[in-house]
């Protein structure tokens, strides 16, 4: 390459923002403008924090400028035509970008992947950079290196492709000094080859081996030059020195912060206009006449659609590594569904046990045998008279104690109503009971008589206290004893042959339009459980995945190598909806199959369904992802939507008992009206064609499209 012809160009009075901890910090390069001519070594010096890696990030195109312009490799980062992103830059960043459960093999490999090299070459420059960088075990994890060898492996990925431009953060902090040395000779090599280095450093002293050294201070550029120009310009033995020197100039001078174009006036002439041919883009004619001197032809589109096949194989095999090698991902992903669904079907819809009830049996108590009477199998309870077509009764609380215990509450003696109800109050007991000495016979004569004393209903009535705290408990003891009573009272009516429903409550539940006569609450929470469980995997996999990378820098050094955003997310949406369809799969198996729920329906379109809302979720996942800057802030949103959506889809408690203005807001959530659409296709056997039925699918798409455009619009406006 000829010396005219520069890989990078950063003109004057550029302004871009510094670090993200710092937001007053912006760093601006004055008067004089960066240039990196073609092969040569361009050292970016400069203290932490002064600017360094936010320049570089400018260069890379993964930060956008407020002023000025930058060109690499004849193009605008990031415009058509540019070297970047794409395999012409070889970029190494400040932190280690790589993924934890990569091999040291894989993680040169996948970079080799998206930069199109082929297998044989991979394996050569993989052995070549091992000896050169002195590389660990290529079947290593990343994540268990030290931060030394960590940072070699992220420097070989930025030099398997041989690039012609090279963009390296501090690549030798922390490094054994003679392999700090081997480094620089070989990017010395690479230089002779034709390819441009630009590395940064705070070793000032270590960069004499550049051609080209740029001072960077507090976001200005202090001088450009050679190690040897700057030493005799400012009269100095040592690089440390000269920038010492320039440093206290820039101290001491008030600086003009107001004005960009204008100077800081703290460098002497001489520094700042060391290279008139490259003092403004205006008087660089290879670049303001032409591009083409510096840009290669644009790829033919059979090159392009190569590179983007190697590009989706890189990043596919990538996630699936990531994925595999992370036993908690696999759990949590394929066995908590399995886990969620089997803990929901075995703790929820059982009937209450063991439920004990203190009951004070006067009659039982007033007879010569006391207690014991109701034990007593050959007891004649109920004595029909057919010459006067009556029956005589006899003990029936024991026949209502005995139908008691067929309905699973069981029977706890006491003296007294008061010590029955202390054993309720002190939680002993879930309830008390109370017959009176002369039940039977009250209850005998109401019957017959119809019309009594207040003291005979009295006497002939079950008198019953429960501790209503527990809502779930005292609801089902109350069920329980009014089929209690129906049972009873059919046993009397038998025994005496009369009509078994004439003393029943006068209302006669027909068979069910839908459903069963005695519905379990499993049934009716099934559909939403199944729906809820799905959605939130999906979403917790997708949006921890997603922030991973991007807190780990790998999507970033992935998109300066090239790899497109639509390509990682086609990639990532691929894999999970293959996962998603293994979750479906595995909780309809065991719903179905292993538990046993019914489906009037289409399971086809159940399976469907669900499928939907995994996807639902994946794209809940993806907003999170892209929202919250942090794990910590994912979880947080997560979890406080989780719960509210659960209240509020009628799983817990139905719409019709909300306020009108809340249940509009229910309806709105993503999966209560697919709830009510899956449970209307199991237990009603509706089709797709039914409203009932549609109105699930269409909210579930909904949601997707709504959760789409707000991902599209936050990387819209966050890329601007």
């Amino acid at each position: 390459m000829a010396v005219r012809s520069a890989a990078v160009v950063v003109e004057r009075a550029c302004k871009f923002y510094g670090r993200q901890d710092k937001p007053d910090f912006k760093p601006v390069l004055t008067d004089l403008d960066m240039v990196v001519d073609r092969g040569i070594i361009y050292g970016l010096l400069g203290p932490s924090g002064c600017g360094k890696t936010t320049l570089l990030s400018c260069i890379v195109g993964r930060r956008k400028l407020d002023s000025g312009n930058i060109y690499v490799l004849g193009g605008r980062p990031g415009e058509k035509g540019s070297g970047v992103p794409g395999p012409r830059v070889g970029y190494m960043p400040q932190d280690i970008a790589l993924v934890g459960e990569f091999t040291v093999r894989d993680a040169i490999y996948y970079f080799g992947r998206i930069y199109g090299m082929k297998m044989e070459k991979m394996v050569e420059r993989f052995e070549f950079l091992s000896t050169l960088l002195d590389l660990p075990s290529g079947g290593r994890l990343i994540k268990t290196l030290s931060g030394g060898q960590q940072r070699r492996v992220s420097l070989a990925a930025a030099l398997v492709h041989e690039p012609e431009l090279l963009i390296l953060d501090e690549p030798t902090v922390g490094l054994d000094p003679v392999l700090r040395e081997r480094i620089w000779d070989f990017l010395t090599e690479c230089a002779r080859g034709g390819a441009s280095v630009i590395i940064t450093t705070h070793y000032i002293d270590e960069t004499k081996q550049a051609h080209k050294i740029g001072l960077l201070r507090d976001g200005q550029l202090l001088a450009e030059d050679s190690p040897d120009d700057l030493l005799r310009k400012f009269d100095c033995d040592t690089l440390e020195d000269a920038f010492l020197k320039l440093a206290l100039r820039q101290h001491e001078m008030p600086r003009r912060r107001s004005t960009l174009t204008s100077s800081p006036d703290v460098i002497p002439n001489s520094v700042t206009t060391v290279d008139n041919r490259y003092h403004s883009r205006e008087d660089f004619p290879t670049i303001t006449s032409s591009t083409d001197v510096l840009t290669k032809k644009e790829k033919s589109p059979k090159d392009s659609k190569r590179l983007s096949k190697s590009r989706y194989k890189a990043v596919f095999i990538k996630s699936i590594q990531q994925f595999s090698r992370h036993p908690g991902g696999l759990i949590f992903s394929i066995l908590f569904p399995i886990i969620q669904v089997v803990a929901f079907f075995s703790a929820v819809g059982h009937d209450p046990r063991d439920l004990h009830l203190a009951v004070v049996n006067e009659e039982a108590a007033s007879s010569p045998f006391g207690l014991d009477i109701c034990r007593n199998s050959s007891l004649q309870t109920v004595t029909q008279n057919l010459e006067e077509d009556t029956c005589d009764l006899y003990m029936l609380s024991c026949w209502f104690l005995d139908e008691m215990e067929k309905k699973k509450l069981f029977v706890s003696s006491y003296n007294s109503s008061v010590e029955a109800k202390q054993a309720v109050a002190t939680g002993k007991l879930y309830g008390a009971i109370h017959f009176s000495h002369n039940f039977s016979q009250a209850l005998g004569k109401r019957v017959a008589e119809g019309d009594v004393d207040d003291d005979i209903v009295e006497d002939s009535s079950v008198a019953v206290w429960l501790d209503m705290t527990n809502h779930q408990i005292s609801n089902f003891i109350k069920t329980q004893l009014h089929k209690t009573y129906e049972s009873f009272t059919r046993r009397v009516m038998q025994a005496c042959g009369r009509p078994e429903n004439l003393v029943q409550i006068p209302v006669h539940f027909q068979k069910p339009v839908y459903g069963k006569s005695e519905p379990q609450i499993v049934s009716f929470m099934a559909p939403g459980i199944l729906i809820t469980i799905i959605f939130f995997l999906s979403a917790v996999v997708t949006s921890t995945l997603m922030i991973t990378d991007r807190l780990e820098g790998v999507w970033e050094r992935s998109a300066v190598a090239g790899v497109k955003p639509r390509e990682m997310l086609n990639v990532h949406i691929t894999l999970q909806s293959v996962i998603i369809l293994l979750q479906t799969v595995e909780m309809m198996a065991l719903a179905f199959a292993g538990y046993g729920i019914p489906s009037e329906g289409s399971k086809l379109v159940c399976g469907v369904l669900l499928f939907m809302q995994g996807i639902c979720g994946m794209c809940y996942g993806f907003l999170l992802s892209v929202y919250c800057p942090s794990h910590t802030i994912s979880f947080f949103v997560a979890t406080g939507s989780f719960y509210p959506m659960i209240l509020l889809c009628g799983i817990l408690w139905p719409l019709e008992g909300m306020s009108k203005t809340l249940k509009y807001i229910a309806l709105t959530l993503p999966f209560t009206i697919p709830s009510k659409s899956l449970r209307d296709i199991m237990e009603k056997g509706a089709s797709i064609t039914e409203p009932s039925v549609y109105y699930g699918f269409l909210t579930t798409l909904a949601w997707i499209v709504i959760t789409l455009a707000l991902i599209y619009l936050r990387l819209k406006l966050k890329k601007t």
